[in-house]
């Protein structure tokens, strides 16, 4: 009898640990969004991944805390969702996740009602939850916003309605921006309000290349950064990262090659601005991913031998690894000296080995990219091999599993296929993925190669 008391008492201590934090809910999507309708609440959805490094640190460092579970325990039925596997897969698509953690707000009929993403601060987190319970209540949510749209509602009050109300719940708002800038006065376009709504980061944010909003925010981005108040060239930056996302869903998913040279030459102008370097090669970078991305093997290879001889091999490796090497150095000096403690960084083998890579990380994960696009589209031997070629190249510089497994894909489309699942499970046994679903997904492929199957996603 003591024992069981004991047990009970253990039980219920646990619990009320537990309790602290967020506390979610394990049941269906069906069934969590009746719930969440039955409370009057909204979800709270977690949308994750098994290899994210922000998603693991918002598990340990913030939903245990007491405060948070606080404000979300009684405001929302909290859900978590894998993006990759079981019902996760199509909640995430149905919403547009593209990174991860997002966190969802939906009500109980399955509408978005809010969004947010990324590792948030305690204090930050609580501050999401706080529009998204405001949003709750707006007596005008964004369902009847799109409504009055689809009905064809075009005013400029609308339209600046409708757009800062997409804005807070992070959806793609260029073409709209483009129907509502002829409308817009000069004291909204210095409107504080207006700017910080529609230059607010978040991965589906999209700006039109060479766009009326696009001419507006580069020639006048200095003022909009001083109105905004934000560090120097942050609009320049988020119109460059809208402009990327446009030309994904937009230029390269409806094959507007048309938009192709639009795109190019406003990258070119925003990066000039910007004073980056290695312009051309990036110009000769997105030639090569439009025609990846609409699977036009003619196209993509001269595109691609473009990128590759006369982008990505002009630039000045040695100075790279030369770069490398002084900042490796230079990182290393506290941990030699003792002043730190190389056991308490997490996953120290790792860290090491991409801080001896800083540079060449970058550039090798271009090529690859360059070989993938090739073992994607084309089907040429010739082609195959120079592809191969690009994939040693990068494997030198820094390996790495994905690299490894793409090399793999090459090898087995030119008929080595002993070779091919070698590589695959050499690929698999990288620090970087051992014991995940990653490593699990390369042995698959690797059973796949083995069949005479050629895998459709190598990493």
């Amino acid at each position: 009898m003591k024992r069981y008391f004991l047990l009970s008492y253990l039980l219920l201590l646990t619990g009320a640990l537990f309790a602290q934090g967020i506390n979610f809910d394990h049941g269906t999507w069906k069934e969590v969004l009746a719930k969440a309708k039955a409370e009057d609440k909204l979800v709270f959805v977690d949308v994750y991944t098994s290899w994210c490094g922000p998603c693991k640190k918002m598990v340990a460092e913030v939903f245990p805390l007491k405060e948070v579970g606080d404000v979300f325990n009684p405001n929302f039925v909290n859900y978590k969702i894998d993006a990759e596997k079981g019902e996760g897969i199509a909640i995430a698509k149905q919403f547009g996740v593209k990174s991860f953690p997002t966190y969802l707000f939906v009500n109980g009929d399955g509408v978005l009602i809010y969004r947010s993403s990324g590792y948030n601060p305690a204090k930050i987190f609580l501050n999401e939850a706080g529009i998204a319970i405001k949003e709750k209540h707006d007596p005008k949510p964004l369902a009847a916003w799109e409504d009055e749209y689809s009905a064809g509602k075009r005013d400029k009050d609308f339209l600046i309605g409708y757009l800062k109300k997409r804005a807070v719940v992070k959806m793609p708002n260029g073409d709209i921006l483009e129907q509502v800038f002829p409308l817009l006065a000069k004291e909204d376009l210095l409107n504080k309000d207006f700017l910080t709504s529609v230059l607010d980061f978040d991965p589906n944010m999209t700006f039109v290349p060479g766009g009326k909003f696009y001419n507006y925010v580069v020639g006048n981005h200095k003022e909009i950064d001083g109105i905004i108040e934000k560090k120097d060239d942050y609009a320049l930056s988020l119109m460059d990262a809208g402009m990327h996302q446009y030309f994904n869903t937009e230029i390269i998913k409806n094959h507007k090659e048309q938009m192709l040279p639009v795109m190019l030459a406003s990258k070119k102008k925003v990066m000039e601005l910007m004073k980056q370097d290695e312009i051309e090669a990036t110009l000769k970078g997105l030639s090569m991913n439009y025609y990846k991305g609409t699977k036009n093997a003619e196209k993509l290879v001269p595109a691609a031998l473009d990128y590759v001889n006369n982008g990505l091999l002009k630039l000045d490796i040695p100075a790279k690894i030369t770069a490398d090497k002084e900042a490796y150095l230079k990182w290393r000096a506290p941990f030699v000296s003792g002043k730190e403690d190389s056991t308490k960084v997490e996953s120290w083998a790792s860290m090491q080995r991409i801080m001896a890579n800083s540079n060449m990380v970058d550039f090798s994960y271009k090529l690859r990219d360059a070989a993938q696009a090739i073992y994607s589209t084309v089907d040429d031997p010739k082609m195959l091999e120079q592809a191969i070629v690009w994939a040693k190249l990068s494997e030198g510089y820094f390996p790495h599993f994905s690299t490894e497994a793409v090399y793999a894909g090459l090898l087995f489309k030119i008929g080595r296929k002993q070779e091919a699942i070698e590589m695959m499970k050499k690929a698999s046994e990288d620090s970087f993925i051992k014991g995940g679903d990653k490593q699990k997904m390369l042995l698959t492929n690797a059973a796949q190669i083995q069949k005479g199957e050629a895998p459709e996603q190598l990493w």
